[in-house]
């Protein structure tokens, strides 16, 4: 059943309509009609299904039919602290972070960010669309939170609060990250942030700044990983290990 976004829709709608990008989809690329079941969501949790009943001009007359009971949202929300990175590679991260169930998404700036950006609503709106493309894919249901943060610190300070915090450093050679999570329970996660650095690594000073901050300071083995592959990695392994991942 093909799924689109459809942002004001209510537990009590009877009748929905698809226009713009959504309704391009569905009759261009995908070649629906009339009679097809469909599901929309509005990226807060709520999902319906139902027929298309009318196709007219540009757009689609859903009737929906019943509510879609949600069961792919992560057990635990993972806060994703990821530092700004060059070309295409923030948004293959809000791509593959959505997919496996990040709750929420803050890039941010280092000493050796090598890319800077605006906080532009353009911008964030165009990360918001990759992940809601990826939501559509992996049947979730809620659209993670995505925002810049320029000053490293102040991304740090915002979530240090959370009772779990991991800094991954790519020189930490005594605390790996089985170790940090080593004595967490898996019904006693609730709440992790995890902080990924920059291509060109994070400096001395930075490390300590997270350390004081209470953040578990750990490595994640001998090899060096891209920090897009990293990203991913150790969300898989939290999934994997405290979520919904086997």
């Amino acid at each position: 059943m093909r799924r689109f976004f459809i942002e004001d829709i209510t537990p009590g709608s009877r009748f929905v309509s698809i226009r713009g990008e959504e309704f391009s989809h569905l009759r261009r690329v995908l070649r629906l009609k009339k009679g097809d079941e469909v599901s929309v969501f509005n990226g807060r949790g709520l999902e319906l299904k139902g027929t298309i009943d009318s196709m007219a001009g540009e757009c689609a007359g859903i009737g929906i039919t019943g509510e879609v009971e949600a069961k792919t949202e992560s057990p635990f929300d993972i806060t994703l602290l990821q530092a700004m990175l060059k070309g295409d590679k923030n948004e293959l991260v809000i791509a593959k972070a959505t997919e496996l169930g990040v709750r929420r998404i803050s890039f941010y700036a280092t000493q050796r960010t090598v890319r800077l950006i605006k906080e532009d609503s353009k911008t964030l709106k165009r990360w918001q669309r990759v992940s809601i493309e990826a939501l559509k894919q992996c049947n979730r249901v809620a659209v993670p939170e995505i925002d810049l943060i320029k000053d490293f610190k102040g991304a740090l300070e915002r979530y240090s609060n959370l009772p779990l915090k991991v800094f991954l450093y790519e020189g930490e050679e005594t605390v790996g990250l089985n170790s940090a999570l080593g004595k967490i329970k898996t019904g006693d996660m609730k709440d992790i942030a995890v902080v990924i650095g920059p291509e060109g690594g994070f400096t001395e000073e930075e490390v300590r700044e997270a350390s004081l901050l209470g953040y578990i300071v750990a490595g994640l083995g001998p090899r060096r990983l891209k920090s897009e592959t990293a990203a991913i990695s150790v969300i898989s392994i939290l999934q994997h290990r405290f979520g919904d991942m086997g």
